[in-house]
């Protein structure tokens, strides 16, 4: 497929497949991984790309309530994200798949609501040219904290390797 959408039933398709590749175990069966990388259309890859998020509160109350006592009445959250050169991604059932050449990146759609994001998403590496899968790599959160800012950051080890034919 060389679209940038993907019809309902290749949707369908990939979506069984991408729960057999993170299913539990340390293979994956190659032949679905290579469908996989067929089904999803492939997004130019930039060198650089940035999803930046801030969250902050709004402003809250505090009081006297009576017959209830002291309350404190918490603001509502904001949030607001930013992108830089991030390439399209599809969200087939559960899952967010971003396809650059190379690699097929699928994370948990509600990742970004934990507060630890180990294991949340994962990274399906192959053979440009010959697109056989070699393999997977998922997402392991470190910290690195300098003076008093403490930056969270995603790094990807290894986790799975083809089935052997």
């Amino acid at each position: 497929m060389h679209e940038h959408h993907i019809d309902l039933n290749a949707r369908l398709e990939a979506h069984a497949i991408l729960d057999r590749l993170v299913a539990d175990g340390p293979t994956f069966p190659a032949g679905a991984a290579r469908w996989l990388i067929d089904l999803v259309p492939v997004a130019p890859s930039s060198r650089i790309s940035f999803t930046g998020v801030f969250r902050r509160r709004g402003p809250g109350a505090k009081g006297h309530a009576a017959g209830i006592g002291d309350i404190n009445l918490e603001g509502e959250e904001k949030q607001t994200t930013f992108t830089l050169n991030v390439p399209a991604s599809h969200r087939i059932g559960g899952y967010v798949v971003t396809h650059t050449p190379g690699h097929l990146d699928i994370e948990l759609m509600w990742s970004e609501t934990r507060a630890d994001r180990t294991g949340q998403s994962c990274s399906l590496i192959y053979d440009v040219d010959t697109r056989e899968p070699e393999e997977m790599r998922i997402a392991v959160q470190k910290s690195l904290t300098v003076l008093f800012i403490t930056f969270h950051y995603i790094s990807l080890v290894p986790w799975k390797t083809p089935e052997s034919t």
